[in-house]
């Protein structure tokens, strides 16, 4: 079997050590490097020690190895640039981890480097390798469950800074390095479902984005949006760090999408189980395939010469619809896409 070379820049990123274990896992990879640039540059340092492998204080010196494919990108978004013009320049396929950018202009010049240097972008939207998620739009494509009509989608998390371990994830609370709050952070994943599963551009967005639920955050903690496509479709979405440290899990995604012949509802896309103590029960995660789905995909892409099912386009487009539910927050508009 035909395998190749991936490294991991950066540990910013909650994401990142499970995407190091996924590239671990996976048959067609090998994980040959870890380098620490952002947040967490220790926790890098560790998970390295921990695979066996190298540890480069300078990513550079990772994207040199002529042995090298691709990379992770697990960095805070503000830095993501300078490591795509650093990997393009020497032809490494790129997985970087959401948004792909703050702003569409930086997101344009990012896809503008890859597509030069002729390697695969991808951003890991991980709803698109949900099981429950991937059946519903088999089924749409299809044709037997009629056309599509409506798609509510909820996806709350808690706060970040309080994600336990030794890791610091303050930068997602910072509105200088992350852009926006939990709307952004937790509701783009779902803002690129709500396009792939309309398949279709939107055409108006009108939202509602602010803190509620925690005093003197300076990023926002909610938001609820409405987006209009041009096929007809209507999407509508409420994202953000709303579960309290109680709820008895960390992340709820659900989804409900309405057709002409069916309903599908969607209550958890991962595969959970109920761990019931003496005074709380607790949802665990045994699995996320969508983890395991994507890197998978990413390494098929590059291997099969193809453009991989997530491209720099489509987070642009999901990066697009999320800037307009700001604007359209902070100005109390319909906003119209473009």
């Amino acid at each position: 079997m035909e395998t190749i070379n991936l490294g991991i820049i950066g540990y910013a990123h909650p994401h990142a050590a499970k995407y190091a274990a996924a590239i671990r896992a996976c048959p067609r990879a090998n994980l040959i490097g870890i380098a620490g640039l952002g947040g967490n540059a220790g926790l890098a340092a560790g998970e390295a020690a921990r695979y066996g492998i190298p540890y480069y204080a300078d990513y550079r010196d990772l994207v040199a190895r002529d042995d090298l494919a691709a990379v992770y990108v697990g960095t805070e978004p503000t830095r993501h640039l300078g490591v795509v013009a650093e990997a393009t320049a020497h032809r490494k396929h790129i997985l970087c981890d959401k948004p792909i950018a703050l702003t569409l202009d930086e997101a344009d010049v990012i896809i503008d480097l890859a597509r030069q240097a002729g390697i695969k972008l991808m951003v890991p939207f991980n709803p698109r390798f949900q099981l429950p998620l991937m059946k519903v739009k088999k089924a749409l494509d299809s044709g037997q469950a009629g056309e599509l009509v409506s798609i509510f989608a909820l996806k709350y998390g808690k706060l970040p800074t309080k994600i336990p371990g030794p890791a610091d994830y303050s930068w997602l609370v910072d509105p200088e390095q992350a852009g926006g709050g939990g709307f952004l952070d937790i509701g783009i994943h779902a803002v690129d479902a709500l396009r792939w599963l309309a398949e279709s551009e939107p055409r108006r967005v009108y939202a509602h984005i602010g803190t509620a639920l925690y005093e003197g955050l300076p990023v926002d903690d909610l938001g609820m949006m409405t987006v209009e496509f041009e096929n007809g479709v209507v999407g509508a979405l409420s994202a953000g760090w709303a579960n309290p440290d109680g709820y008895p899990t960390w992340l709820d995604v659900r989804f409900e999408i309405l057709t002409t012949e069916s309903a599908f509802l969607i209550d958890s896309p991962y595969h959970d189980y109920w761990c019931y103590g003496s005074t709380r029960a607790e949802k665990q995660y045994w699995w996320r395939r969508d983890v395991d789905g994507l890197v998978d995909e990413f390494v098929r892409a590059i291997l099969e010469h193809r453009e991989p099912a997530i491209t720099g386009q489509d987070a642009r487009a999901a990066l697009a619809i999320a800037l307009a539910a700001y604007e359209s927050a902070r100005t109390g508009r319909v906003i119209h896409i473009t």
